[in-house]
């Protein structure tokens, strides 16, 4: 009896995960935020691909292209589910791994992103151009709150959009880390006719930017307009202090 009993709990175990690996794509949908939206599935719940996602805006939606992703089935023993995801929709791409701890914290290791800076214009009114490329070793979310990080930005071949023509402005980095929900920042100028420099540092719901921009780029007339909208002037250039809750 307790050697049948065994055999028909092994047996149990085996057509338990066969159901689960036969889970065809789709299935993912029921676990996904209400305003992502994927089509065009194909593949299985473990690794599969969606043609077409999006994420739903207030106003429209962000278009975020085609998805693949790679669940590992092991780490849902351990109960800390582990995805490889990465997207690509012509010259924007993402790619990570996302990590769910027993907590509920969600920690993405080895996320990399490239995309045009009008991308920010769907979220953001900012009449700017350039590529954007973000790599972090680390991020840690709790709470849906930003918990820790640790990696850099970079804004490359930046212009201002103006009505007269874009204004080149030149290449950027931001360096973050922070832990505790503190986190820290700093700016530089790799190259270009604006220079940039200072701090940003983001405590729970509050931030701070702090930042000189000097160089010749100043001097062009619909540039220097802008930046007194949001900056002040000062004997090199312009001071630009902002401050407010996330």
């Amino acid at each position: 009896m307790k050697v049948s009993g065994r055999i028909s709990l092994v047996l149990a175990c085996l057509l338990v995960c066969f159901t689960l690996w036969q889970l065809p794509a789709r299935v993912v949908g029921v676990l996904l935020p209400e305003r992502l939206m994927l089509s065009a599935l194909s593949g299985s719940f473990w690794s599969g691909t969606a043609a077409r996602s999006a994420w739903l805006l207030d106003d429209g939606a962000l278009v975020l292209g085609r998805v693949r992703w790679h669940l590992s089935p092991l780490s849902l023993v351990s109960l800390r589910p582990k995805v490889l995801m990465s997207l690509e929709w012509g010259g924007q791409q993402l790619n990570g791994v996302f990590r769910r701890n027993l907590s509920g914290n969600i920690v993405v290791k080895d996320f990399h992103a490239e995309f045009d800076s009008g991308l920010i214009r769907q979220m953001v009114p900012l009449y700017i151009g350039g590529r954007v490329v973000a790599d972090f070793s680390e991020i840690l979310i709790a709470s849906d709150q930003l918990q820790s990080l640790d990696g850099k930005v970079l804004w490359q071949d930046a212009v201002w959009a103006a009505a007269a023509g874009d204004v080149p402005l030149g290449d950027y980095q931001l360096r973050l880390s922070g832990q505790d929900s503190n986190v820290q920042g700093r700016v530089t100028t790799l190259s270009g006719g604006l220079v940039v420099a200072g701090d940003l540092e983001v405590t729970e719901n509050n931030y701070e930017i702090d930042l000189d921009l000097s160089g010749p780029a100043t001097a062009n007339a619909e540039l220097a307009r802008a930046l007194q909208l949001i900056a002040a002037p000062t004997a090199t250039g312009f001071d630009m202090v902002i401050n407010g809750r996330l």
